[in-house]
């Protein structure tokens, strides 16, 4: 009797489901445990990771956030702006900005809970740490989340917290998935790798020896051997040197070369991966090899219309969703929109552009939007121009002084 009143207990007890358990549980990468720690330790590790992110970070709303009111059309009230970009200082904007695109790209998870003042107001927005949440789920919706850190411990209710996922998990619907999924076996062979490497110069650049010791040594002599040995060879400042140790016979090396590891090919691979992962340019993370001007002035125009517009838009939509939980009055009236970089438009683009607006080809708006400007209102600014002076080859008529027949 009371094995089924305990079944039926624990089938209406609400589970807290962790992403760490949904993808061992769910059939994960078989003996490698993937969940936020793994990812994080990998963003804190991996140069690239960190520099692609701190690139994105950096790009996107460069130069900050303005307002359009509900025609679309720029807010010039500077006072009403900087108050709303207060609202994302946390402490400064560009620190919540980076908060924001670490969780959202390192856990897949991104978590934003608005800061009260001593009367119950929100004032602010705080991105917390994905790390530090659990969800609870019932019947595949979510219920609550836990928040628990050294210092706090709180639930937030779905209308109190905003939620959003870089990429639905394939395994499990209420989940996010990290960006890093796609090269997490080749980020953690490059940290083994560089461990690797590290204790190969540490060990006087030879890797797992065997001494080959005189058979007549006592253990203790044995022991006194390695440690002369050792002493004399072990470290890169000892390589090199000129072996003479009382009771050594020989050294056997057991292991592959430095060079036969292949540290530069596999370091050059994994950062091809994690580059075209956050559609970074190597050149923008300060690998020059093959690099020109030309070359690296295409890489950025890449950049900026490849990964700057996509996670401007996405930057956009989340601080809009946050400002319509929050502080709807305020989402009511305006619409905000992200400064991003912009790459420099050449005078060859320009002249492209005029000579499509005077042959018909576009329309002024339509430049104007191709070049990061508002569109104007102007009643012909959206209908296709064509240049007066322009005519059929057949309407042109011949010079009477000139005669054919002659």
């Amino acid at each position: 009797m009371m094995n089924i009143i305990e079944k039926i207990k624990r089938a209406f007890t609400p589970k807290v489901v962790t992403k760490s358990f949904l993808w061992n549980s769910l059939g994960g990468i078989t003996g490698l445990s993937l969940n936020n720690n793994t990812y994080y330790e990998l963003y804190k590790m991996n140069g690239d990771i960190r520099g692609a992110i701190h690139l994105i970070s950096g790009a996107v709303a460069k130069n900050g956030i303005y307002l359009q009111d509900n025609k679309r059309q720029t807010v010039e009230d500077n006072v009403l702006t900087d108050e709303v970009a207060y609202l994302f200082q946390a402490p400064t904007f560009e620190k919540f900005k980076l908060s924001l695109f670490r969780n959202y790209f390192v856990s897949g998870e991104l978590y934003i809970v608005p800061v009260q003042n001593l009367q119950g107001e929100n004032v602010r927005l705080q991105v917390l740490d994905s790390r530090s949440i659990t969800k609870t789920i019932v019947n595949g919706k979510i219920i609550n989340f836990r928040y628990n850190n050294v210092t706090e411990s709180k639930v937030f209710q779905p209308d109190e917290i905003a939620f959003f996922k870089f990429e639905e998990d394939i395994r499990e619907s209420n989940n996010g998935m990290s960006l890093l999924t796609g090269v997490v076996y080749d980020g953690l062979s490059d940290l083994e790798a560089m461990k690797t490497n590290y204790s190969f110069y540490q060990n006087s650049a030879i890797p797992s020896a065997i001494l080959l010791l005189d058979g007549d040594l006592s253990y203790e002599e044995q022991q006194n051997a390695k440690e002369i040995f050792d002493a004399q060879f072990k470290g890169s400042e000892n390589q090199h040197k000129t072996l003479l140790a009382w009771g050594i016979k020989d050294v056997k090396n057991l292991s592959i070369s430095n060079r036969d590891m292949e540290f530069i090919n596999q370091r050059h691979l994994t950062t091809e991966k994690i580059c075209a992962l956050f559609r970074t340019p190597k050149a923008l993370l300060g690998y020059t090899d093959g690099v020109n001007y030309a070359t690296a002035e295409n890489q950025t125009k890449d950049f900026v219309e490849g990964a700057v517009t996509t996670y401007t838009n996405e930057l956009e939509h989340i601080m809009n969703k946050c400002i319509s939980m929050f502080f709807p009055k305020l989402f009511t009236t305006y619409w905000i929109k992200c400064d991003s970089m912009q790459v420099q438009k050449k005078e060859e683009e320009f002249e492209s552009q005029r000579k499509d607006v005077i042959n018909g080809i576009r329309t002024i708006n339509e430049i104007r939007i191709e070049r990061g400007l508002e569109p104007v209102t102007d009643e012909n600014a959206d209908k296709l121009l064509m240049n007066k002076n322009v005519s059929l080859l057949e309407d042109i008529s011949l010079d009477p002084s000139l005669n054919i027949e002659e």
